[in-house]
């Protein structure tokens, strides 16, 4: 009897290991999303398990994905550790002060939309990380960055980087995009549009012809006429003032021409140039009869944000300019 027993317990035993193999186990394995970088290797390899942690680390945490977060954190380390040289930790990378660095520096030439769109993604990342550390410490994107005109100094980098393309193409449109921006002060969407087949020479200079919305035309401000007219030799009679093969609907041509190696070294950005062209004229006098036709502005309240930038008359040259206003 008891060997029966005994026998009747083992069989009960077996059977029970048998059910219990027979139910499925649910291990839920996380599948990380597989990042491929856009940059040297070597950069990368020197950030990259920083980006990997602190991106798998955050991303249940706000309402992006990995996906959506690596380009904005992977080009904020490469920045700080290779631009500004700090320490790869969260409490530094992701202060909010050297977000808000990062954006100035590398995000000027995105779109307001395309860098509150990095930015913001940052920030989580920035909050996640740090808590009541970051909270409430970014300040807002304005526009008045945008507005400001760049220097001589600024100028005259442009210039470099312009003439130091290494392809014929590259180096042409770069020229191109300098002398529409700066010396004829168009948007980026009238660059992006404009055809060598609407800028004209004769005696009297450069002319260039805009269509579309704000049709005019924008005489080129003479230290930019050769710019422009190395790229009308190099595209011939018909063709892309700027970047030759594109379709004219591109939004981040220009963004995306500035972004790439050799880049300049500061943010090119087609408002900037804009207001540069608006501040030059105002400080040389242009009458506004003239300046804002050729600006496609229809009152001279758009100027507000430029003349801001503009720095006062001496006391003298102000009295004496409202006592004999030149003539035009």
């Amino acid at each position: 009897m008891t060997g029966t027993k005994g026998g009747n317990r083992r069989e009960q035993q077996l059977s029970a290991l048998c059910d219990l193999a027979e139910i499925p186990i649910d291990f839920q394995v996380t599948q990380h999303y597989d990042y491929t970088p856009q940059m040297p290797a070597e950069h990368w390899n020197a950030i990259e398990d920083f980006v990997r942690r602190v991106v798998q680390r955050t991303a249940p945490l706000t309402a992006y994905s990995e996906k959506q977060l690596y380009p904005a954190a992977s080009r904020l380390a490469l920045f700080a550790w290779g631009t500004a040289g700090l320490p790869l930790e969260d409490g530094v990378i992701f202060d909010p002060g050297v977000i808000e660095r990062f954006t100035r520096a590398e995000l000027a030439a995105y779109s307001h939309a395309g860098r509150n769109t990095i930015r913001a993604r940052l920030r989580r990342m920035s909050e996640a990380l740090l808590g009541a550390d970051a909270a409430g410490r970014f300040r807002a994107l304005g526009k008045a960055e945008a507005s400001r005109p760049y220097s001589p100094a600024d100028v005259a980098s442009l210039r470099s980087w312009s003439t130091a393309q290494r392809q014929l193409e590259r180096r042409t449109s770069a020229a191109a995009l300098l002398a529409l921006g700066l010396g004829a002060g168009l948007t980026g969407q009238e660059i992006i549009r404009l055809r060598v087949e609407d800028i004209t020479e004769d005696a009297d200079g450069v002319l260039v012809g805009v269509t579309g919305d704000g049709a005019r035309d924008v005489p080129v401000l003479h230290q930019w006429e050769d710019f422009l007219l190395e790229r009308m030799r190099f595209v011939g009679p018909s063709g892309w003032a700027f970047r030759s093969g594109q379709r004219g609907g591109n939004v981040n041509l220009v963004t995306d021409f500035a972004s790439r190696t050799p880049a300049p070294s500061l943010p090119l950005q087609a408002r900037r140039m804009r207001a540069t062209w608006l501040t030059e004229h105002l400080v040389a006098g242009t009458p506004l009869a003239a300046l804002l036709p050729a600006a496609g502005l229809e009152s001279a309240g758009a100027l507000d944000r430029v003349l801001q930038a503009i720095p006062p008359a001496s006391g003298a040259a102000e009295r004496l300019a409202l006592r004999s206003p030149k003539s035009p």
